[in-house]
């Protein structure tokens, strides 16, 4: 139980006082169920017997590590939470310790509790390297492996450059707790002088130390490491050390990686599968190809979903016919998702079909709309009937993507269909067909843009006006006077800008695509 609170308190404290996502090697077995496991009934239980009769203090802190974890979008403070009735929790997470506190948080680092050295390595480290430093080193030599451990994670954190050749000495540890942290720690430094003293650990007998020395190579972008990577890959038995090294091969991204990535799609492991085919995506290289295709079948969702997205990455048109199998047949509609998204990053006129096949037929908007977005994205003419066709789909963001789209391949076929969105019930719909027209750029627009001066929607008159000038006939200049006498200030101002009396701005951005998965 204690371990729940030691990882879900130090990954409040290395999220608030700005780590982001640091390992935690004494810990990260229980963070990682704590906080991505809860699904789990046995884990589920475990997380709340934790916090029964928990300290407030290492509640405020464990709170603030899920709700960092997860994402806090309120600006004000989540309610009925544990009080922090003595600010001690505000002091870890937002104070920089002084020189009276550093000897206390010091002593901690050798308190046999886990919890204790976890909390005070973290903390010890924000007061910054220069105070810390000197503390630090001392514990690194102190008896305990516990405690030498923890100097070594708060070395890392504090960004301790001057510690590096301590930390190298400690490699031969005689724990291995302690060699792991070390590895880490010299990972997080980013001196090259770790990078050939890290090789020699990947042979350790300990499978953390080994994992923990792979991933340091990755972040060190040591690229004379990638077949040694290659070979634990292939050959480790231990599937954290697997892990490490396709995760390590992802960060160098060096082409010579891809054959034991490739190979490790097949692995019995689905953590594994899915590290490899990201790994993949990072490389961006055309050779990965068929053996993400092999995947995308994969029993796992997860693995299917990254696969998808490296094949977006890596852009090679050899990659539209797999993902288009994908968008047709894959039973999850966040995968058909991805496919579309993948095909549009390709931006290949090959997928202009498929992509048209699941705007028409997909049963879900929002594999519709972003299929509708790789077709903006491909900006090829053929694309232009099944566009103008879904700006009657049910869905107002399905619509508004596909004027989106109009507006990127700039196609004057496509004008009159958008004139007719102009009376879209939707406002933000009716935004986007004039901006549409405005990319455009055809006379034919004018008198519908003319009639949307008169829309209720203010929003749509300034887009309207914007629309006029990208246009610049005599007819789209007239228009753009009438509103000169426009009851809201903001369009008038927008009229006179039109007129080329000052910026005009386009005022419809890029719609954003998916964002990318992580392992």
């Amino acid at each position: 139980m204690q371990g729940v609170m030691i990882g879900l308190t130090a990954g409040a404290l290395a999220l608030a006082l700005g780590y982001g996502e640091v390992a935690r090697p004494a810990a990260q077995e229980r963070y990682d169920g704590a906080i991505r496991g809860v699904a789990d009934v046995r884990q589920a239980r475990e997380v709340l017997a934790a916090a029964r009769g928990g300290p407030a203090v290492l509640c405020v802190l464990a709170q603030e590590a899920v709700e960092s974890r997860h994402g806090r979008w309120a600006m004000a403070d989540t309610p009925e939470g544990a009080a922090d009735t003595t600010g001690a929790a505000r002091w870890a997470l937002s104070e920089r310790p002084s020189e009276a506190d550093l000897p206390v948080l010091l002593e901690g680092l050798e308190d046999p509790d886990p919890c204790v050295r976890g909390i005070a390595a973290r903390v010890a480290a924000h007061a910054g390297e220069a105070a810390a430093t000197p503390g630090l080193l001392r514990v690194l030599g102190a008896p305990a492996p516990g405690a030498r451990a923890a100097a070594a994670v708060a070395l890392g954190l504090a960004d301790a450059e001057r510690a590096v050749q301590a930390l190298i000495g400690r490699l031969s540890d005689a724990a291995a707790e302690v060699r792991a942290s070390v590895a880490w720690a010299l990972g997080a430094l980013d001196d090259s002088r770790a990078a050939a003293p890290l090789r020699g650990v990947l042979r350790d007998a300990d499978p953390s130390v080994r994992a923990a020395a792979a991933l340091a190579l990755g972040s060190l972008q040591d690229t004379g490491v990638v077949q040694a990577l290659a070979q634990l890959l292939r050959n480790d038995p231990d599937e954290r050390v697997r892990l490490a090294a396709a995760a390590a091969l992802g960060r160098l991204e060096y082409r010579e990686g891809v054959p034991a990535l490739g190979a490790a799609l097949g692995d019995r492991s689905a953590a594994l599968r899915r590290t490899a085919a990201w790994a993949l995506g990072q490389i961006e290289d055309a050779a990965a190809v068929p053996h993400l295709a092999r995947v995308l079948n994969d029993r796992d969702e997860q693995v299917r979903e990254m696969a998808v997205w490296a094949l977006g990455e890596i852009e090679d048109r050899d990659g539209v016919g797999p993902l288009a199998e994908v968008l047709r047949g894959d039973d999850s509609p966040e995968i058909r998702r991805m496919a579309a998204w993948a095909l549009g990053q390709i931006e290949d006129r090959a997928a202009v079909e498929p992509l048209a096949t699941a705007v028409r037929s997909d049963r879900e908007p929002r594999v519709r709309r972003m299929a509708v977005w790789a077709l903006g994205q491909i900006e090829d003419a053929g694309a232009v009937p099944v566009l103008t066709e879904i700006l009657r789909d049910s869905s107002a963001e399905v619509r508004s993507m596909a004027l989106w789209a109009l507006g990127e391949v700039e196609s004057p076929r496509a004008v009159d269909a958008i004139v007719r969105a102009l009376s879209d019930e939707s406002p933000g719909v009716r935004v986007r067909a004039a901006w549409a027209l405005g990319q455009i750029e055809s006379g034919a627009a004018v008198p519908g843009l003319r009639s949307a001066l008169r829309d209720a929607d203010s929003q749509v008159r300034r887009t309207s006006l914007w629309a006029l000038s990208q246009i610049e006939t005599e007819a789209a200049m007239s228009a753009i006077a009438e509103a000169l006498s426009d009851a809201d200030t903001d369009v008038r101002r927008e009229a006179v800008r039109a007129l080329g009396r000052g910026p005009n701005p386009m005022p419809m951005p890029m719609p954003m695509p998916m964002p990318r998965p992580f392992p």
